[in-house]
Protein backbone atom coordinates (compact mmCIF):
# COMPACT_ATOMS: atom_id res chain seq x y z
CA UNK A 1 0.00 0.00 0.00
CA UNK A 2 1.59 3.43 -0.92
CA UNK A 3 1.63 6.08 2.03
CA UNK A 4 0.64 9.61 0.90
CA UNK A 5 1.92 12.62 2.11
CA UNK A 6 1.15 16.20 0.77
CA UNK A 7 3.62 18.88 1.09
CA UNK A 8 4.14 22.61 0.27
CA UNK A 9 7.57 24.79 0.38
CA UNK A 10 7.90 25.86 3.83
CA UNK A 11 11.50 24.99 4.62
CA UNK A 12 10.99 23.05 7.94
CA UNK A 13 8.09 20.98 6.67
CA UNK A 14 10.05 19.74 3.91
CA UNK A 15 12.36 18.71 6.47
CA UNK A 16 9.48 16.80 8.44
CA UNK A 17 8.74 15.23 5.28
CA UNK A 18 12.59 13.93 5.15
CA UNK A 19 12.15 12.31 8.57
CA UNK A 20 8.90 11.07 8.03
CA UNK A 21 9.87 9.10 4.40
CA UNK A 22 13.32 7.79 5.73
CA UNK A 23 11.74 6.48 9.08
CA UNK A 24 9.27 4.51 6.61
CA UNK A 25 11.74 3.25 4.72
CA UNK A 26 13.53 1.95 7.93
CA UNK A 27 10.44 -0.01 9.11
CA UNK A 28 9.22 -1.06 5.70
CA UNK A 29 12.51 -1.31 3.60
CA UNK A 30 13.93 0.47 1.43
CA UNK A 31 11.48 0.05 -1.24
CA UNK A 32 8.49 0.86 0.91
CA UNK A 33 5.93 2.64 -1.88
CA UNK A 34 4.88 6.60 -1.38
CA UNK A 35 3.75 9.21 -3.00
CA UNK A 36 4.33 13.24 -2.43
CA UNK A 37 1.19 15.70 -3.41
CA UNK A 38 2.81 18.94 -4.48
CA UNK A 39 0.71 22.25 -6.07
CA UNK A 40 3.51 24.35 -6.19
CA UNK A 41 6.35 24.78 -8.96
CA UNK A 42 9.38 25.71 -6.80
CA UNK A 43 12.26 23.85 -8.23
CA UNK A 44 14.12 24.03 -4.80
CA UNK A 45 11.37 21.58 -3.64
CA UNK A 46 11.37 19.84 -6.57
CA UNK A 47 15.26 19.08 -6.13
CA UNK A 48 15.17 17.98 -2.67
CA UNK A 49 11.97 15.58 -3.61
CA UNK A 50 14.31 14.21 -6.22
CA UNK A 51 17.13 14.27 -4.32
CA UNK A 52 15.67 12.19 -1.77
CA UNK A 53 13.76 9.67 -4.52
CA UNK A 54 10.53 10.50 -3.55
CA UNK A 55 7.65 10.54 -6.03
CA UNK A 56 5.74 13.58 -6.64
CA UNK A 57 2.45 14.37 -7.78
CA UNK A 58 2.21 17.70 -9.62
CA UNK A 59 -1.58 18.75 -8.67
CA UNK A 60 -3.71 21.77 -9.53
CA UNK A 61 -6.68 21.62 -6.23
CA UNK A 62 -9.77 21.86 -7.46
CA UNK A 63 -10.85 23.16 -3.96
CA UNK A 64 -10.60 27.42 -4.41
CA UNK A 65 -9.66 29.34 -1.58
CA UNK A 66 -10.22 32.92 -2.85
CA UNK A 67 -11.90 34.63 -0.37
CA UNK A 68 -11.44 32.30 2.51
CA UNK A 69 -9.95 32.95 6.08
CA UNK A 70 -6.36 34.23 6.09
CA UNK A 71 -5.92 30.96 8.42
CA UNK A 72 -7.62 28.89 5.96
CA UNK A 73 -5.41 30.09 3.04
CA UNK A 74 -2.29 29.80 4.87
CA UNK A 75 -2.57 26.15 5.67
CA UNK A 76 -4.19 25.39 1.75
CA UNK A 77 -1.57 22.53 2.06
CA UNK A 78 -3.13 19.88 4.12
CA UNK A 79 -6.54 20.46 2.11
CA UNK A 80 -4.41 18.54 -0.23
CA UNK A 81 -5.49 15.48 1.53
CA UNK A 82 -9.19 15.83 0.11
CA UNK A 83 -8.63 15.15 -3.26
CA UNK A 84 -6.46 12.10 -3.43
CA UNK A 85 -9.43 10.42 -5.13
CA UNK A 86 -8.56 12.76 -7.70
CA UNK A 87 -5.19 11.72 -8.33
CA UNK A 88 -3.96 9.75 -11.78
CA UNK A 89 -1.43 8.55 -9.91
CA UNK A 90 -3.83 7.00 -7.27
CA UNK A 91 -5.83 5.72 -10.17
CA UNK A 92 -4.94 2.08 -9.42
CA UNK A 93 -5.04 2.52 -5.79
CA UNK A 94 -7.94 0.87 -3.92
CA UNK A 95 -6.71 2.01 -0.53
CA UNK A 96 -3.78 3.98 0.19
CA UNK A 97 -2.40 5.66 4.09
CA UNK A 98 -2.27 9.17 4.05
CA UNK A 99 0.10 10.91 6.85
CA UNK A 100 1.23 14.29 7.61
CA UNK A 101 4.64 14.98 7.15
CA UNK A 102 4.74 15.29 11.05
CA UNK A 103 5.51 11.92 11.70
CA UNK A 104 7.86 9.45 12.43
CA UNK A 105 7.65 5.61 12.09
CA UNK A 106 8.70 3.39 14.79
CA UNK A 107 7.31 0.12 13.80
CA UNK A 108 5.69 -1.98 11.28
CA UNK A 109 2.47 -0.94 9.42
CA UNK A 110 1.40 -4.38 8.03
CA UNK A 111 -1.85 -4.98 10.31
CA UNK A 112 -2.44 -1.03 9.34
CA UNK A 113 -2.20 -2.28 5.80
CA UNK A 114 -4.35 -4.95 5.80
CA UNK A 115 -7.32 -3.40 7.33
CA UNK A 116 -10.23 -2.05 4.69
CA UNK A 117 -12.15 0.78 6.18
CA UNK A 118 -15.56 1.36 4.19
CA UNK A 119 -14.72 4.99 3.84
CA UNK A 120 -11.64 5.90 6.04
CA UNK A 121 -9.90 5.38 9.17
CA UNK A 122 -8.80 7.45 11.69
CA UNK A 123 -8.01 7.68 15.45
CA UNK A 124 -9.34 9.56 18.03
CA UNK A 125 -8.44 12.85 18.25
CA UNK A 126 -8.16 13.67 22.46
CA UNK A 127 -7.35 17.42 21.85
CA UNK A 128 -9.72 18.31 20.66
CA UNK A 129 -13.97 17.82 21.27
CA UNK A 130 -15.83 18.28 17.73
CA UNK A 131 -18.82 21.05 18.78
CA UNK A 132 -19.81 22.96 16.14
CA UNK A 133 -22.87 25.84 16.00
CA UNK A 134 -24.99 23.94 13.56
CA UNK A 135 -27.47 21.46 12.95
CA UNK A 136 -27.25 20.83 9.79
CA UNK A 137 -25.29 22.04 6.49
CA UNK A 138 -25.85 22.43 2.79
CA UNK A 139 -24.17 22.16 -0.28
CA UNK A 140 -25.32 22.39 -3.86
CA UNK A 141 -23.78 19.41 -6.42
CA UNK A 142 -25.73 19.91 -10.36
CA UNK A 143 -28.62 22.66 -9.18
CA UNK A 144 -29.63 20.18 -6.25
CA UNK A 145 -29.90 21.17 -2.60
CA UNK A 146 -27.84 18.32 -0.21
CA UNK A 147 -28.19 18.89 3.31
CA UNK A 148 -25.73 17.16 5.76
CA UNK A 149 -27.18 16.60 9.77
CA UNK A 150 -24.34 17.36 12.34
CA UNK A 151 -24.33 15.33 14.69
CA UNK A 152 -23.74 17.05 18.33
CA UNK A 153 -21.22 16.44 20.16
CA UNK A 154 -19.28 13.47 19.10
CA UNK A 155 -15.41 13.19 19.54
CA UNK A 156 -13.33 14.24 16.81
CA UNK A 157 -11.36 12.07 14.47
CA UNK A 158 -7.40 12.75 13.56
CA UNK A 159 -7.31 13.59 9.96
CA UNK A 160 -3.00 13.15 10.30
CA UNK A 161 -3.16 9.57 9.91
CA UNK A 162 -5.86 8.27 7.60
CA UNK A 163 -6.45 5.01 5.69
CA UNK A 164 -8.47 5.95 2.93
CA UNK A 165 -10.76 4.06 1.05
CA UNK A 166 -10.40 5.81 -2.55
CA UNK A 167 -12.16 3.14 -4.61
CA UNK A 168 -15.28 3.99 -2.51
CA UNK A 169 -14.97 7.28 -2.83
CA UNK A 170 -15.21 7.40 -6.34
CA UNK A 171 -17.81 5.31 -6.49
CA UNK A 172 -21.24 7.44 -7.55
CA UNK A 173 -19.33 10.75 -7.33
CA UNK A 174 -18.93 10.91 -3.57
CA UNK A 175 -15.81 12.83 -4.53
CA UNK A 176 -17.86 15.36 -6.17
CA UNK A 177 -20.22 15.44 -3.72
CA UNK A 178 -17.61 15.83 -0.70
CA UNK A 179 -15.67 18.19 -2.40
CA UNK A 180 -18.51 20.30 -3.36
CA UNK A 181 -19.85 20.41 0.46
CA UNK A 182 -16.33 21.86 1.35
CA UNK A 183 -15.82 24.07 -0.93
CA UNK A 184 -18.97 25.87 0.16
CA UNK A 185 -18.61 25.50 3.77
CA UNK A 186 -14.89 26.51 4.15
CA UNK A 187 -16.46 29.32 6.06
CA UNK A 188 -17.81 27.19 8.83
CA UNK A 189 -15.30 25.06 10.05
CA UNK A 190 -13.01 24.84 12.93
CA UNK A 191 -10.10 23.04 12.59
CA UNK A 192 -9.49 23.02 8.43
CA UNK A 193 -9.80 19.37 6.61
CA UNK A 194 -10.04 17.82 9.97
CA UNK A 195 -13.10 19.44 10.44
CA UNK A 196 -14.82 18.59 6.76
CA UNK A 197 -13.71 15.31 7.66
CA UNK A 198 -15.54 14.25 10.40
CA UNK A 199 -18.45 17.39 9.71
CA UNK A 200 -19.14 15.65 6.13
CA UNK A 201 -18.57 11.57 7.10
CA UNK A 202 -19.00 11.69 10.61
CA UNK A 203 -20.35 8.05 11.97
CA UNK A 204 -18.91 6.69 8.73
CA UNK A 205 -15.82 6.99 9.71
CA UNK A 206 -14.05 3.97 11.10
CA UNK A 207 -11.82 4.01 14.09
CA UNK A 208 -8.54 2.78 14.23
CA UNK A 209 -6.31 1.96 17.09
CA UNK A 210 -4.10 4.71 18.49
CA UNK A 211 -1.01 3.11 18.15
CA UNK A 212 -1.48 4.70 14.44
CA UNK A 213 -1.44 7.64 15.25
CA UNK A 214 -0.06 8.78 18.94
CA UNK A 215 1.16 12.20 19.60
CA UNK A 216 4.58 12.26 21.67
CA UNK A 217 3.37 14.08 24.68
CA UNK A 218 1.47 10.73 25.83
CA UNK A 219 3.12 8.83 28.06
CA UNK A 220 3.02 5.48 26.66
CA UNK A 221 4.08 6.64 22.89
CA UNK A 222 7.28 5.24 22.95
CA UNK A 223 5.88 2.10 24.33
CA UNK A 224 2.55 1.60 21.82
CA UNK A 225 2.93 3.86 19.19
CA UNK A 226 3.83 2.13 15.12
CA UNK A 227 3.35 6.26 14.17
CA UNK A 228 4.56 9.19 16.28
CA UNK A 229 2.48 12.06 15.25
CA UNK A 230 4.18 15.45 16.11
CA UNK A 231 0.74 16.62 16.24
CA UNK A 232 1.72 20.39 18.38
CA UNK A 233 5.16 21.53 19.17
CA UNK A 234 6.98 19.88 16.50
CA UNK A 235 10.65 18.27 17.52
CA UNK A 236 12.52 21.52 17.76
CA UNK A 237 10.17 22.96 19.74
CA UNK A 238 10.13 21.52 23.37
CA UNK A 239 11.93 25.23 24.56
CA UNK A 240 9.41 27.13 22.22
CA UNK A 241 8.77 30.83 24.38
CA UNK A 242 5.16 30.02 23.53
CA UNK A 243 3.34 27.92 26.52
CA UNK A 244 1.26 25.90 24.56
CA UNK A 245 3.76 24.38 22.92
CA UNK A 246 5.92 23.43 26.46
CA UNK A 247 2.98 22.82 28.50
CA UNK A 248 2.65 19.82 25.35
CA UNK A 249 6.44 18.88 25.85
CA UNK A 250 5.72 16.65 28.54
CA UNK A 251 6.16 12.69 28.76
CA UNK A 252 7.89 10.87 25.50
CA UNK A 253 8.20 14.39 24.20
CA UNK A 254 11.63 15.20 24.34
CA UNK A 255 12.68 11.06 23.60
CA UNK A 256 10.87 10.94 20.70
CA UNK A 257 12.34 14.62 19.39
CA UNK A 258 15.99 12.83 19.93
CA UNK A 259 15.02 10.22 18.11
CA UNK A 260 13.44 12.69 15.32
CA UNK A 261 16.50 14.45 15.12
CA UNK A 262 19.21 11.27 14.92
CA UNK A 263 17.21 11.08 11.17
CA UNK A 264 18.97 14.38 10.49
CA UNK A 265 22.71 14.86 9.04
CA UNK A 266 24.70 18.04 10.87
CA UNK A 267 23.77 20.20 7.88
CA UNK A 268 20.48 19.23 8.09
CA UNK A 269 19.83 20.28 11.84
CA UNK A 270 21.84 24.08 11.52
CA UNK A 271 19.61 24.55 8.68
CA UNK A 272 16.50 23.22 10.80
CA UNK A 273 18.01 25.79 13.27
CA UNK A 274 18.06 29.05 10.67
CA UNK A 275 14.74 28.14 8.82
Amino acid sequence: MKVVFCTDDKPRYLTLLKVAVRSLREVMGQDAPCLCVYAGDNPATLDLLAGENIPVARHRPRLSFDGASEHVRHSQGCFLKLELALLPELAEDDFVLYCDTDVMFLRPLDELFALRPAYMGMAREYTTPFYHEHSKLTYELDGRTYTVPMPFPIWTFSSGVTLFNLARLRRLRLIDHFLAFSQQNLDRIGNLDQSLLNYYFGKRITRLDDRWNRPPYHADCHATAHIVHFHGPKPWEGNSSQKWARDLAINDFERMSRLWMDWLGPEERADLEQA
